[in-house]
């Protein structure tokens, strides 16, 4: 079928769709033309264009081997249109304010980011050497983007995390910088690098998401900070796990909790032995995960609340410990350890984090199953779905069926048939831009 749309129409048809305006022609260009591929826009390209997405995921295959198999991570982002200086002074503010975060403007906020000249490109215009202001502007956006990450959908957030990298990319392969300034810029690029991953892995792009991560290992170890290297091979390890590559993840993970022994504060173990505990309990090493939660444990007794932390651990805390302790205890047939964790932790958690509540609570349904407290289960997966269902997160999506074919041998308590009945009719679509 031809639609004789112009690269025009396509871009209109594609920003439509994802509720932005920040895709101009001479990216349906690039993509025609071989030169780049539509990597975070494909699942919105399959949409308007009517492609199947096994069809469109061939054809993106067939185009990385015909280019020697580059996955250059600085052609990973949107090209932005075309904007007035008014609209981007009035942009400009809204992003550098002081304006909170909320589930009600992060979406507003995410839009914002695409179409505003980041400082790093009005730097590499004006041919300026990269100093302290700059840097300190840019940390300062990735503190945002995180936090956008508590809050925002990944329809909205993934192209915003992936342009703010790939400039920073372009940043520190173009510009003049002192030896101290490009350790910090490294350092930035590895936090990015995690975030970006995150974001990625999140709508199921594993592999584009470890190729991130991976990335970040190296420029935190270029930039010699071993605990933020350790942080995004344990994140690999993580997301090894979930995929079915759990030994795989597990070895990661070790090696991530082993490679910064003695230097990492008890905040980083911490978190660090979380990873080891998921991937083990994953990989059906019971043992070896319970052992991981114990030492989690002890290891956030001698956390000081009071003592500086990097922003990247901004949301660590004994209630996230515990939420994975509950987890692991889900995962390795203990729910009887794992209710009782994962049900005070959620009594707590900000109910403005959607996906993390609908994700969560999914353990908690799926403990109960094992416990064979099946009422309570379907109280709790009834909440999942409907977290899950606004969520605009594919994993919340992906954990909600897991707990569904958990409840699907209880068919004969009528609550499990309701609900499976529910689901069949009006299950949460998962495609993201």
């Amino acid at each position: 079928m031809s639609l004789h749309w112009s690269q025009q129409d396509v871009a209109d048809a594609l920003n439509s769709a994802a509720g932005t305006v920040s895709l101009g022609r001479h990216s349906v260009y690039r993509w025609e033309a071989g030169l780049r591929l539509p990597q975070e826009w494909w699942p919105l390209l399959c949409q308007v264009l009517g492609v199947p997405e096994e069809a469109m995921q061939a054809a993106m295959a067939r185009a990385e081997a015909t280019r020697g198999g580059s996955r250059a991570l600085v052609s990973w982002a949107l090209a932005g249109g075309l904007w007035d200086r008014a609209d981007a002074d009035t942009l400009a503010a809204t992003l550098d304010g002081d304006q909170a975060v909320t589930a009600g403007n992060a979406t507003a906020i995410t839009h914002a980011w695409l179409v505003t000249p980041s400082p790093q490109v009005v730097h590499q215009r004006a041919g300026r050497r990269i100093g302290t202001e700059l840097l300190d502007d840019l940390e300062q956006r990735t503190v945002r983007l995180r936090r956008l990450d508590d809050v925002a959908g990944v329809t909205v957030l993934l192209p915003a995390v992936m342009q703010e990298f790939r400039e920073t990319v372009k940043l520190a392969r173009e510009a003049s910088y002192t030896e101290a300034s490009g350790r910090r810029l490294l350092a930035l690029l590895s936090e990015q690098a995690q975030l970006a991953g995150w974001v990625t892995c999140d709508t199921g792009r594993v592999g584009q998401g470890v190729s991130l991560y991976l990335a970040g290992v190296k420029a935190a170890h270029a930039a010699g900070d071993r605990t933020l290297a350790a942080l995004n091979l344990g994140c690999a390890g993580y997301a090894y796990a979930n995929t079915g590559r759990a030994a795989e993840g597990l070895l990661m993970a070790r090696s991530a909790l082993a490679g910064c022994e003695g230097s990492a504060s008890p905040l980083e173990r911490t978190l660090l032995l979380d990873k080891v505990a998921w991937t083990a309990a994953m990989a059906g090493e019971a043992r070896e995960a319970e052992r991981a939660v114990g030492r989690s444990d002890a290891s956030h007794d001698d956390v000081d609340d009071g003592a500086e932390r990097p922003d990247w651990l901004y949301w660590c805390s004994r209630d996230e410990s515990d939420v994975m302790a509950g987890r692991v205890f889900t995962e390795i047939h203990r729910p009887l350890r794992a209710v009782p964790l994962l049900t005070a932790a959620l009594e707590r958690y900000d109910t403005s984090h959607v996906r993390e509540i609908a994700l969560y609570s999914s353990w908690l349904a799926q403990a109960y199953v094992d416990a064979n407290e099946i009422d309570e289960a379907v109280a709790v997966a009834s909440r999942v779905y409907d977290l899950a269902a606004v969520s605009d997160s594919p994993r919340a999506v992906r954990r909600l069926d897991t707990v569904l074919d958990a409840l699907a041998p209880h068919q004969d308590t009528p609550a499990v048939r309701d609900l499976l009945a529910h689901a069949v009719r009006t299950r949460p679509d998962t495609t993201t831009a």
